[in-house]
Parts: C-alpha cells; sequence; structure tokens
C-alpha cells in the first residue's frame, strides 16, 4: 500500500523526472566493473548523483505555490520523502547489478550505501526542502529553487576541495555524498568514520525536525517561531543542534577532517635540515630522523641536478609511524603522497633508505618550475593533470633498487606485446592501465627523453609545453624512435617471464571485488601470522570464492595445513599446484619453493638442493637468488642448517623463529668464525632493528671470513655501503661502493641505486643557482668510478 505522503510525491513531476535520471544514470554506471554492485565505488556514485539530484527535485517539488502552502513540518517530509525515495532507487538498481554480474559483498556493501549517499540523500532532502521554501513566491522561482539547490552540494564539495588544497588530507567526508578516500591505489578501504560522522548527520536532522515543528506560517505565509507547549521535544531540538555543532568543531579528533596544525600536533616531533622540514611522529627515533633528514637534503639537490634547475627553497615532510597512523591522519595509508603546490610529501617510517622518499621529492621539486594552482603538469594549467608526465619524471629521476631498470621492463613488456601507446599513458588513459606497466613504460619514456633531448626539454614539457614542439620531433616519430632504442637492449628469456608475472595484470578497475578480495587476504594473513590456521584458511576460502584464479590463495591454504600438522596433504597440494600447466609460471615456482622447503627441514637434503638450483635458474629476481643460495648452503652444510631453518623456512608444526635463530646463528658465530654466513645474517636481523653500529662489525666479520656464496658477498658489500652512510662514513662508502659496483654480476640497474645512495651520502654537490640549459650534471660518484676501476654506466 503507498502511503498517503507518498501518493502525491509519485505524480509530482520534478520526482519523476529526477528518479528516473537517477535510475538511468545508475543503471549506466553499473555497467562498469568497480559499480557493478554495493560497494565502496558505487557508494561513491550514487552519492554525488543523489547529492544534485534530491535536492533539486525536492527544491522544485517544495516551491510549488499553492493558495495554502503546506506546514513547515510537511514541506521538511515532503524534501525527506524524495531523499528516501531515490536512495531507495538507486540502491534497488545496484541490487539488479549485483544480481546481474556477482555480489561482492552484499551486506557490506549495502551498509556502506546506507550510512553514506543514503543517509546523504536524507540531508539532500532537507536541503533541497530549505531550497523550495527559500524560492517560494519569488518572480524566478524555478531558477531560484534550482540555484539554491544545487548551492548545499557544490558548497559541501568546496570546503573539500579546499581542505585538500589547503592541508596534507586527501579524503573527504561530506554531509550529502559521504566518504571519499582519496586515493586510486589503496584498495582496503575503511569507511568505519562515517558511523561517528553519520551520528552528526542524525543530529542535524533532529535539529531540524524539532525546528520544523516549531516553525508555522503567518501572514502571507510568512514563516514564524510558535511554542508548541512541549519543553522536552524543544530540549532535544537544542541539545541536537548541539551535538552537531560539537560533532562538526571535534572532527579533527573523529577523524573526519584534519588541518596541518592538527596533523603536527598528532605526530609531536620536527626536525630541520639545510633544505627540508621533517615533521615526524614522536615515536620515531631521533638517530632515525636525523639521517632520514640528511638523505631528505641530498634527495632534493639530486632531483635539481636531473632537472637542471632549482627547486623550492624549502620542503617538508610528514613522516608517520605507521600506515595506520598516515590512513588516518592524511588519508593514504598504502600509498605514498606528494603535494607539489604545498612543497610537501607524505611517507611512513621505512629502513635507510627510504624506499620511496626520492621519488615523492622529485613531485616536491618538479612543482618549483610547474604552471597552475597545483604545480603539476597538464592541461589547462595543470587543471587537466598528466598522469603519465607527473610519474613518469619521478620514476625517472629516482633510481630504486631493482634486478632491471625501466628501460629494461619497457624491453621486455615490448616483447610480450604489453606496451602500450604512448598517447594513451600521457593522458588520463594512464589510469586505466595496470599500475605497474604505467609507471614503469612512462618513466622508461621519460628517461630516454631525458638522455636525449636533455633536461631543458623536460620542463619545458612539464610546464605546459607539448613534447613535439619542444623537440621538433612528432609524436609518432618519438614514439617510433623510443622503440628502436628499446630493441637495442638485449635481455634473458627469463626477464620476459619475470615482467609477465609481474605486468600482465588487470588495472584497478579491471579486476573484480579488489577491495573486498584485498581485505579478505590481509584478513587471512593476519590469522595466519598469529596461528590461527583455521581462520587463516576459512578466509583464504572466501577469497577464491571471489577470486577462484588467485592460485597465490591455495599456496597459503597449503602452507597453513603444513602449519596445523597435515603435512601430507599440504605437500600434495603444493605439489599439484607445481606441476599443473594451468598455473602461471611465478606460482609454480612459489610452490615449489615451498615444497622445496620442506624437504630441507625434513633433511632430504639432496631434493632440497635440487629444487633450489632448479628455481635458480629461472629466477632473475636478485633477493630472491641471494635467499635461495643461502638455503643451498644449508642443505650442503649440517652445522648451517638449523639456524637457516629456524630463520627462513621453520618446521612443519610452526613458522620461521626469529628467536632461536638470532641464538643459533649467535653460537654458531662464535664456534666457526671463519664462516661468514652467520655474520652475514645476524647483520641483516641487526639492519632490520637500524642498530648500524652493529650492522657494520658483524659486515666486516663477515667480509674478512669466508662466504661460499657469491651473492652473499655482493649483497654483503652493498649493505656495508648503507651502512657506511648511515653512520656518516663517506669514505667508508666510497671504498665500499668500488668494490660493489665493480661485480659483472650486479645489474643496471642495482649499481644505479648505489650510485645515488653515494652520491647523496657524499654530498658534494651544492644546490643549482640557475638552470642548466644542457641538463647536465656532474654525478659525485663519476669520480669514484673513475678513480676505483668500477664500471661507469
Amino acid at each position: 500500500m503507498v502511503a498517503p505522503l507518498m501518493r502525491p510525491l509519485l505524480g509530482s513531476r520534478p520526482a519523476i523526472i529526477g528518479l528516473a535520471c537517477v535510475v538511468l544514470a545508475m543503471g549506466a554506471l553499473g555497467f562498469v566493473p568497480l559499480f557493478d554492485g554495493p560497494g565502496y565505488e558505487s557508494a561513491l556514485g550514487a552519492g554525488l548523483l543523489l547529492a544534485f539530484a534530491v535536492s533539486t527535485a525536492a527544491a522544485l517539488d517544495t516551491s510549488r505555490t499553492e493558495a495554502e502552502p503546506p506546514p513547515p513540518i510537511d514541506v521538511l517530509a515532503r524534501g525527506l520523502a524524495v531523499g528516501a525515495l531515490f536512495a531507495l532507487a538507486a540502491w534497488l538498481t545496484t541490487l539488479i547489478h549485483g544480481l546481474r554480474a556477482g555480489f561482492c559483498d552484499a551486506v557490506g556493501g549495502s551498509a556502506h550505501f546506507a550510512v553514506g549517499p543514503a543517509a546523504g540523500a536524507l540531508l539532500a532532502g532537507t536541503w533541497g526542502a530549505l531550497a523550495g521554501e527559500l524560492a517560494r513566491g519569488r518572480e524566478h522561482r524555478r531558477l531560484a529553487a534550482v540555484l539554491l539547490a544545487l548551492a548545499g552540494p557544490l558548497a559541501s564539495i568546496a570546503v573539500s576541495i579546499g581542505r585538500f588544497v589547503t592541508s596534507p588530507m586527501i579524503f573527504a567526508y561530506d554531509p550529502f555524498v559521504g566518504f571519499f578516500s582519496g586515493t586510486l591505489y589503496d584498495t582496503v578501504i575503511d569507511y568505519s568514520g562515517l558511523l561517528s560522522y553519520r551520528a552528526g548527520s542524525a543530529a542535524t536532522l533532529l535539529a531540524a525536525v524539532v525546528l520544523a515543528l516549531h516553525l508555522a506560517r503567518g501572514e502571507r505565509g510568512r514563516l514564524r517561531m510558535v511554542w508548541i507547549g512541549r519543553p522536552g521535544l524543544a530540549v532535544t531540538g537544542v541539545l541536537a543542534l548541539v551535538g552537531s555543532i560539537t560533532a562538526n568543531a571535534l572532527g579533527y579528533k573523529l577523524g573526519h577532517w584534519q588541518t596541518p596544525s592538527t596533523i603536527a600536533a598528532a605526530l609531536g616531533a620536527r626536525a630541520a635540515g639545510e633544505r627540508c622540514d621533517v615533521i615526524h611522529a614522536r615515536s620515531l627515533r631521533p638517530a632515525d630522523m636525523e639521517r632520514f633528514t640528511r638523505d631528505c637534503d641530498a634527495h632534493v639537490a639530486a632531483a635539481e641536478r636531473w632537472f637542471g634547475a632549482p627547486g623550492p627553497a624549502r620542503v617538508t615532510a610528514y613522516v608517520f609511524e605507521s600506515s595506520g597512523q598516515k590512513g588516518a591522519l592524511m588519508g593514504a595509508a598504502d600509498t605514498f603522497i606528494a603535494k607539489p603546490w604545498r612543497r610537501e610529501v607524505y611517507v611512513q617510517a621505512a629502513g635507510y633508505p627510504h624506499p620511496v622518499l626520492g621519488h615523492e621529492l622529485v613531485h616536491a621539486v618538479s612543482g618549483a618550475f610547474a604552471s597552475g594552482p597545483f604545480h603539476v603538469a597538464g592541461s589547462l594549467e595543470g587543471l587537466l593533470p598528466n598522469p603519465g608526465l607527473i610519474e613518469g619524471v619521478a620514476v625517472a629521476a629516482e633510481p630504486r633498487e631493482g634486478d632491471l631498470t625501466p628501460r629494461e621492463w619497457a624491453r621486455a613488456m615490448k616483447d610480450l606485446k604489453l606496451l602500450p601507446p604512448l598517447d594513451r599513458l600521457f593522458s588520463v588513459g594512464f589510469l586505466g592501465e595496470n599500475a605497474g606497466v604505467a609507471y614503469t613504460v612512462s618513466g622508461a619514456f621519460v628517461g630516454w627523453v631525458h638522455d636525449r633531448y636533455g633536461a631543458a626539454v623536460i620542463r619545458d614539457w612539464y610546464v605546459g609545453r607539448a613534447l613535439p614542439v619542444a623537440t621538433g620531433v612528432p609524436w609518432a616519430e618519438l614514439e617510433r624512435l623510443w622503440r628502436e632504442d628499446l630493441d637495442t637492449i638485449t635481455l634473458p628469456e627469463i626477464a620476459r617471464a619475470q615482467a609477465r608475472a609481474r605486468f600482465d595484470r588487470p588495472a584497478l578497475f579491471g579486476r573484480r571485488c579488489p577491495h573486498v578480495v584485498d581485505a579478505c587476504r590481509g584478513r587471512a594473513e593476519r590469522l595466519r601470522g598469529g596461528g590461527d590456521h583455521d581462520g587463516a584458511i576459512a578466509a583464504f576460502g572466501e577469497l577464491l570464492e571471489l577470486d577462484p584464479h588467485d592460485d597465490g590463495a591455495r599456496i597459503a591454504i597449503a602452507v597453513s595445513r603444513v602449519r596445523q600438522g597435515r603435512v601430507d596433504e599440504g605437500a600434495r597440494a603444493l605439489e599439484q599446484l607445481a606441476s599443473s600447466p594451468s598455473v602461471a609460471p611465478h606460482v609454480r615456482d612459489r610452490a615449489t619453493e615451498e615444497i622445496a622447503d620442506l624437504a630441507l627441514a625434513a633433511d632430504r637434503t639432496d631434493e632440497a638442493a635440487r629444487r633450489y638450483r632448479e628455481l635458480m635458474a629461472r629466477t632473475l629476481d636478485e633477493d630472491q637468488l641471494r635467499t635461495l643460495s643461502v638455503k643451498v648452503t644449508a642443505a650442503e652444510d649440517a652445522r648451517v642448517r638449523p639456524a637457516v631453518v629456524a630463520l627462513l623456512v621453520g618446521g612443519p608444526a610452526r613458522g620461521p623463529d626469529r628467536s632461536l635463530a638470532l641464538e643459533l646463528l649467535g653460537a654458531l658465530s662464535a664456534e666457526a668464525p671463519e664462516d661468514g654466513l652467520p655474520s652475514y645474517l645476524l647483520a641483516r636481523q641487526y639492519l632490520n632493528a637500524a642498530q648500524y653500529d652493529d650492522v657494520a662489525v658483524r659486515l666486516d666479520r663477515a667480509l674478512a671470513a669466508t662466504l661460499r656464496a657469491p651473492r652473499v658477498r655482493i649483497e654483503a658489500e652493498r649493505l656495508r655501503l648503507v651502512a657506511a652512510c648511515a653512520l656518516g662514513d663517506r669514505a667508508g662508502a666510497a671504498r665500499f661502493y668500488a668494490r660493489y659496483a665493480a661485480h659483472p654480476e650486479v645489474s643496471e640497474a642495482r649499481r644505479d641505486a648505489a650510485r645515488s645512495l653515494l652520491e647523496r651520502c657524499a654530498g658534494a654537490a651544492p644546490p643549482l643557482a640557475a638552470p642548466d640549459p644542457g641538463g647536465a650534471a656532474v654525478s659525485p660518484a663519476a669520480e669514484y668510478d673513475a678513480g676505483s676501476g668500477a664500471p661507469a654506466r
């Protein structure tokens, strides 16, 4: 039966048109994979749509000229009814798409919809009712109603944009829209803050209802306050109003908004360098932050040398103690962020040298010569950003530890036909690509342009000049020349196999249920890490229901069964995965290593060593190769086997035991000082704890002794370079860099990363005072290369 209030509403032309628009728009949106059912994206899309549709329809509907205008409470009720009806229609549309495509999380997605856009639609209906009341009787009633209706959501969005521009925040809580997480690459989204935010919304609605009950119409329909003789209701309305104002004022404590000062106060500590101001969590050790600040200064100078131009006088780096704290205070939990217009970067604490600090600082430095309000590359003064160029300069300018350079990865992708066309990459099409592909290829191309045409061209391109104009070469010819350059690179077949495993994956918008799948994976890993293997198996099983092709989850289930004591069952599952042709090669290799680990723990050393060597023949990843070589050593040497098994493998009933491993390694180091492996493995544990004095001592012992695995010796020299830089020992850093770089086994990418660290450690180059037209810069590491016999790039 249709309620009396709804009968006239269903006959209202503005309501019918608005409802049709909502259903059609949500119906079309649902054919985009991430929007095909109740969930974060569909809630965000519905929130934006309903905010404007509801407020406009309610304003037009309630502004109608009538001989006897309805009481204010009826006007408010009408606006709320419009909001409820439109929200119901939008939700039902998402359910229909969920039935069509399959649900990811019908209950959780619907709950998000309820506290997000549905609650927002009620507020939009309230605002629309107010707009209609204000427009009633005016000469241009409809126009006034529409403009007033749109003003509310637009003003609310403007507040969020203002906070984004003037603070580190990238997330937003909006009364009409709901929750916007702010980052594309954080797939696990926590919207629990909406509960407290909507408590404030409920107080606002309650206050509005009480106010409407105390309003009546006087002469010519004018509103006036009346006393209805219910003091309890009046007190409730006042308390609701106070609660609404308090919830908004204390939003920074509830996590609804932040300012630079509230974030700085929450972190609680500061450090200052020559170029960097560091605002950091007080829980982080002063010595670590002093190292971070010194490296930050050096990164800024290195970025300036790459660009051939001076950057900002000072840069601010926010360092959070964890991804959780970072997500709560500024919104990007697992994504590192820079805001060039604020000359700020936002990272969580990590080991020295910080793995992404340089990348983010390139963004901050590039802002010094980019145009527009946001100081980023793009058209219309950067208002339409060019993400390929923005991220490409950061990847190209900052060498990172890896097995291949971006240029080499691009060649492998070209061979695999995974290389996207440049016109798609250097446009908004960047966001539709797999993130690894987009970042790597854009960095490879920008690096090629920098090397071939100079830093001045990069600056011109970044500031808004078209690349063909800056180079005098058409886009098609640039792409042809670049691809020809890629063809000059020689790669082993193993590189292509690794590239396929790394890059042949769907982009975020092409994945099925990424938020639910990744949240499920995180929960499963936490359960497994806590020893709840039954819970972990159940959680991985839920994941497989959503993504049946996730063979990594099958490996995790098999390993959990081993930890439960069901060794034979787990081993059989691993064998099936390792031998199945339908399983991706890199997943088969993971299963093979788990089988080899079981053999090593059971003292089936010949089998273990054979399997490890088979894997080494198919592996490019240097870290993985080194770990496998350590396991081979353990299989061949009964003295070190218990310690290595405890550290890297674990027994059938439990995983790796770091405490036992440290005990065994310490005893072995004392008993057999001629063997450098125990000292090396102990040094790595001290490195994890940032105890660089102990790292240096242990590595010196390891390098003075016998290290049977050449890869371990090479890595020990690299880590000794890191320790020397961390301790401020520039001469030692130069010495160990020369030894490390001289090894022909060291890849160009890893040599570049070590050279970059040495340059920052040496700190020899002063800041640039003026642009260098040729873009050339003198590398402090070049002196060490020339004087040491180390191969220069």
